[in-house]
């Protein structure tokens, strides 16, 4: 018969997305993990498999959490200036505080790991690609260009990632604002007799 978990899995898994998140993947140790979650090394294997598993784990609960929470935020305001004002004060809210520097985990693995595992590269564009699909959704009506939630989508990885630099919250906010500038007016609504 074999042993009953002592831990929770669901806990576990949301240590170690904040190991990653805060260090990258090649800053985490598995040190750090256990020391994390509580849990040994062969616990941690049994449940995720190897420091890759656990990684891509990571990434996985980091799209289904976070990536959720800035789609419902672009689904909350009346048109696209306001829920991309919205979505993009919101990320640099959270830097301006001096406390949160983290950034988007997507966007730090995009620019940590993609280049040297192919795997965990797809893995993120597949998740960058959804979170653009949310993009080009929250335009509508104002656009339906395709490029433009790419613009949108390539402005927002940066701005997540310039929140882990330190830089300067006007600076930051300015660059936003030029981002949803890209948006252009939204129309008049139509008179009612």
């Amino acid at each position: 018969m074999g042993r009953v978990k002592q831990f929770e899995p669901d806990t576990a898994l949301e240590a170690i997305k904040n190991v990653f998140w805060q260090n990258g993947y090649e800053g985490s140790s598995l040190h750090d993990l256990e020391l994390a979650t509580g849990l040994q090394r062969q616990s941690l294997y049994r449940e995720f498999g190897n420091k890759r598993s656990m990684y891509l784990a990571a990434l996985r609960e980091y799209e289904r959490v976070e990536v959720k929470q800035a789609q419902r935020l672009l689904r909350s305001a009346d048109n696209p200036v306001a829920r991309f004002t919205l979505l993009f004060e919101t990320v640099i809210g959270t830097s301006s505080d001096m406390v949160d520097r983290r950034g988007c985990l997507l966007c730090n693995a995009a620019a940590d790991r993609t280049s040297l595992d192919s795997g965990i590269g797809q893995d993120i564009v597949a998740a960058l690609d959804r979170l653009r699909a949310g993009f080009a959704e929250a335009l509508v009506p104002v656009s339906t260009d395709e490029t433009l939630a790419d613009a949108l989508l390539t402005g927002y990885v940066g701005l997540r990632v310039l929140t882990r630099t330190g830089m300067d919250y006007r600076r930051l906010l300015a660059s936003a604002n030029a981002l949803v500038s890209l948006i252009g007016p939204i129309p008049a609504e139509p008179a009612k007799d």
